[in-house]
């Protein structure tokens, strides 16, 4: 009797786990190419941090991080991905208001807010990057 209670609950429990792999979104290129070029675009704008070109990587962020949450947003089962493309997004249109608003942004404060893009990003690329293929 033990046994037969044992053996159905593994099945159970396996079986709730293909079911919620199944239901998962499956790994995407794109995704997963948006969300590497906001990482590579913030690790060569914190570079620029202080000169005027790091203006044009600022807007690449922004502008990746706006396509990337409009692209996962369409992609159904995809609700953590889409949680974190909106916190990241917030995070971007911080930099990116910054920028229009003023003509000089200063060097530690572009330098931490890319540390940030850069490392939720990276978090990110991880979350998609483990999807099931």
């Amino acid at each position: 009797m033990k046994n037969l209670i044992l053996s159905i609950s593994i099945l159970f429990l396996s079986g709730c786990a293909v079911f919620d792999a199944y239901n998962m979104a499956r790994f995407d290129n794109n995704e997963y190419y948006l969300v590497n070029s906001i990482t590579t675009n913030a690790v060569l704008g914190k570079e620029q941090c202080g000169l005027l070109t790091a203006k044009k990587y600022v807007n690449a962020v922004w502008h990746k991080s706006n396509e990337f949450h409009n692209y996962s947003s369409a992609i159904p089962n995809n609700e953590e991905t889409i949680t974190m493309s909106g916190e990241l997004i917030k995070i971007t249109k911080g930099l990116h208001d910054k920028y229009e608003q003023e003509d000089y942004v200063g060097k530690a404060y572009c330098e931490a807010k890319f540390s940030i893009i850069i490392k939720n990003s990276t978090k990110i690329q991880n979350v998609v990057g483990g999807k099931p293929r």
